[in-house]
């Protein structure tokens, strides 16, 4: 749920007023069909009423307003007892389907990297990625997150590269999709990209180097048991995901009961870092439900399994729709990051390729339990959330062609142009910190830290709760001795979730990486720890280690 205190203040500031919105109730009987509807905020005390409705609170407000999803008559009513006016935004949110089929029966193969002519399906993601890893072996490896989904799905992703399958010390770049099922541009976005970096490479020299020092790890969908009820059509716009009853597995055909719609567990609120704050729902109908825990969902134990063994220096997660590029903080309370600065700068670079407005996500609506948020503080790689499209959830397809290439001022640049920066950024050493030396070849080497995050105050208790985490990547030395490993600062941001609570810090806690070295077959080892901040290098003699 979004929250709309930002907007409001901004209403302050520039003295405009409800009526600056034009507003219209709807018909008397309701909506007949799933509906969009601008709903006019005129003061902050609307903005906690609205809030407090457990209404389907869309990621898009203003000055005034704010868009809600009316899913059925009752909520329209909901709205009308409250006293609020709306206009209709979208009818009917389900129309844009026969546009999409009439641009696919007429349109042969659309200018998209891969020729796609309508929103996949969660089987048509399957079937790519597997297709692409047989098509690319020594470029693509397709591999299957950790745990299962609720409906008893596995999560797969591809990781693209130059020798793919080496165990090397070359940056990770991740881009997800589909957390919020019914944002399917998100997913298509990050699939175009894959199909767009393996068509460019050894054709377009930047696009080559950067597979040749950079690992791509997508993962289209995040959430496939939400996104196949959404996309199959039985509830088209289901935002979460399949959690029926905490604690307890869903299996078809409970998440599709008409009675469930409403149920489910938002994954992007359900990250341990501040988890349980402001921006989210303890009621397990709101569009914002953070769920019975931190990590309580397998689809953010899977993101954070796989950030927590890898060096991803880069992170973008995918959603809809809004025209924003968002950054920590996510709460005003946590205040600017140590990496405000650099993190700003990547901003603007990305928005210069897709006009999209840039921004510290808390200054738009206040979250708490994201993935960026969390991602970052566990281990400093810069996260940014993109908020595809203007105007709905998943709009025609055809649009989607404009948004990947640009259009108007931002033509040949677009989401495209924004995500070859984000990957530049990725590569350059600049931007994150290096670990070079000298051990045996063939060694394994591996660093990890510990250390603890917290959560928001907990729903019941008002007490914070410890987020253990743990940090552990590897490589293997080459044969000749000398390797160069691409990873995270050591040094981490002090984190504003704390035992005692809740307060703004732009601190860095100095911590050291540990790394061990275990040699090929059998021999001793060593370990040794290492500090490392960004734009920092390490160089080490572990030539002992036998």
């Amino acid at each position: 749920m979004r929250s709309l205190l930002a907007s409001v203040a901004a209403l302050a500031l520039t003295g405009a007023l409800a009526s600056a919105v034009p507003s219209a109730s709807a018909s008397p009987g309701g909506p007949a069909a799933e509906q969009l509807v601008r709903v006019s905020v005129p003061d902050a005390a609307a903005a906690r009423r609205l809030a407090a409705l457990d209404l389907d609170l869309t990621e898009a407000t203003g000055p005034g307003w704010a868009d809600v999803v009316l899913h059925a008559p009752s909520d329209a009513a909901v709205l009308r007892a409250a006293g609020y006016t709306w206009r209709v935004r979208v009818a009917d949110l389900g129309a844009t389907r026969a546009q999409d089929r009439a641009y696919a029966a007429g349109t042969a193969r659309s200018p998209l990297p891969s020729g796609r002519t309508s929103y996949r399906t969660l089987d048509d993601y399957e079937s790519e990625m597997s297709a692409l890893a047989r098509r690319h072996p020594d470029r693509v490896r397709r591999f299957t997150l950790p745990e299962r989904t609720l409906e008893g799905r596995p999560v797969h992703g591809i990781e693209i590269g130059h020798r793919v399958g080496a165990r090397d010390g070359r940056p990770v770049f991740l881009m997800v999709g589909l957390h919020h099922a019914r944002e399917w541009p998100s997913g298509e976005m990050t699939m175009e990209f894959g199909y767009d970096l393996l068509r460019g490479d050894r054709r377009d020299r930047a696009v080559t180097r950067l597979l040749d020092t950079t690992r791509v790890v997508l993962v289209p969908v995040v959430n496939p048991d939400g996104f196949d009820a959404s996309r199959g059509g039985a509830l088209e716009n289901k935002r979460k995901n399949c959690r029926v009853a905490d604690g307890r597995d869903a299996p078809p055909p409970l998440c599709t009961r008409p009675e469930n719609a409403q149920l489910g567990v938002d994954v992007n609120r359900n990250y341990g870092f501040g988890w349980g704050g402001t921006g989210s729902s303890t009621n397990v109908r709101a569009s914002d439900y953070h769920g019975a825990g931190p990590f309580s969902e397998p689809e953010s134990r899977n993101i954070r399994d796989l950030v927590t063994s890898r060096q991803v220096t880069t992170l973008i997660t995918n959603h809809t729709y809004g025209g924003t590029i968002l950054r920590p903080y996510f709460s005003k309370a946590e205040g600017d990051t140590p990496d405000e600065t650099a993190y700003k700068a990547l901003s603007d670079r990305m928005s210069a390729q897709n006009g999209y407005t840039g921004m510290r996500s808390g200054d738009d609506y206040e979250t708490t339990g994201e993935t960026n948020d969390w991602s970052y503080y566990a281990t400093r790689g810069l996260g940014y959330t993109f908020e595809f499209g203007r105007e709905s959830f998943h709009p025609a397809f055809e649009s989607l062609i404009g948004e990947y290439y640009g259009s108007g001022p931002t033509a040949g640049k677009g989401a495209r142009g924004a995500f070859l920066v984000a990957l530049g950024n990725a590569a350059s050493r600049d931007a994150h910190s290096v670990i070079r030396g000298r051990a045996p070849g063939g060694a394994t080497l591996t660093i990890s830290k510990s250390f603890t995050l917290w959560t928001s105050p907990a729903p019941g208790t008002g007490r914070p709760l410890p987020v253990p985490t743990r940090l552990t990547s590897t490589m293997r030395v080459p044969p000749s001795g000398r390797f160069v490993w691409d990873v995270n600062p050591s040094v981490r941001p002090e984190s504003p979730f704390t035992p005692e609570g809740q307060h703004p810090v732009t601190g860095l806690v100095k911590e050291s990486w540990t790394l061990t070295c275990t040699p090929h077959g059998h021999g001793h080892g060593s370990t040794v720890k290492v500090q490392v901040d960004r734009g920092g290098r390490a160089d080490l003699d572990l030539r002992r280690c036998r």
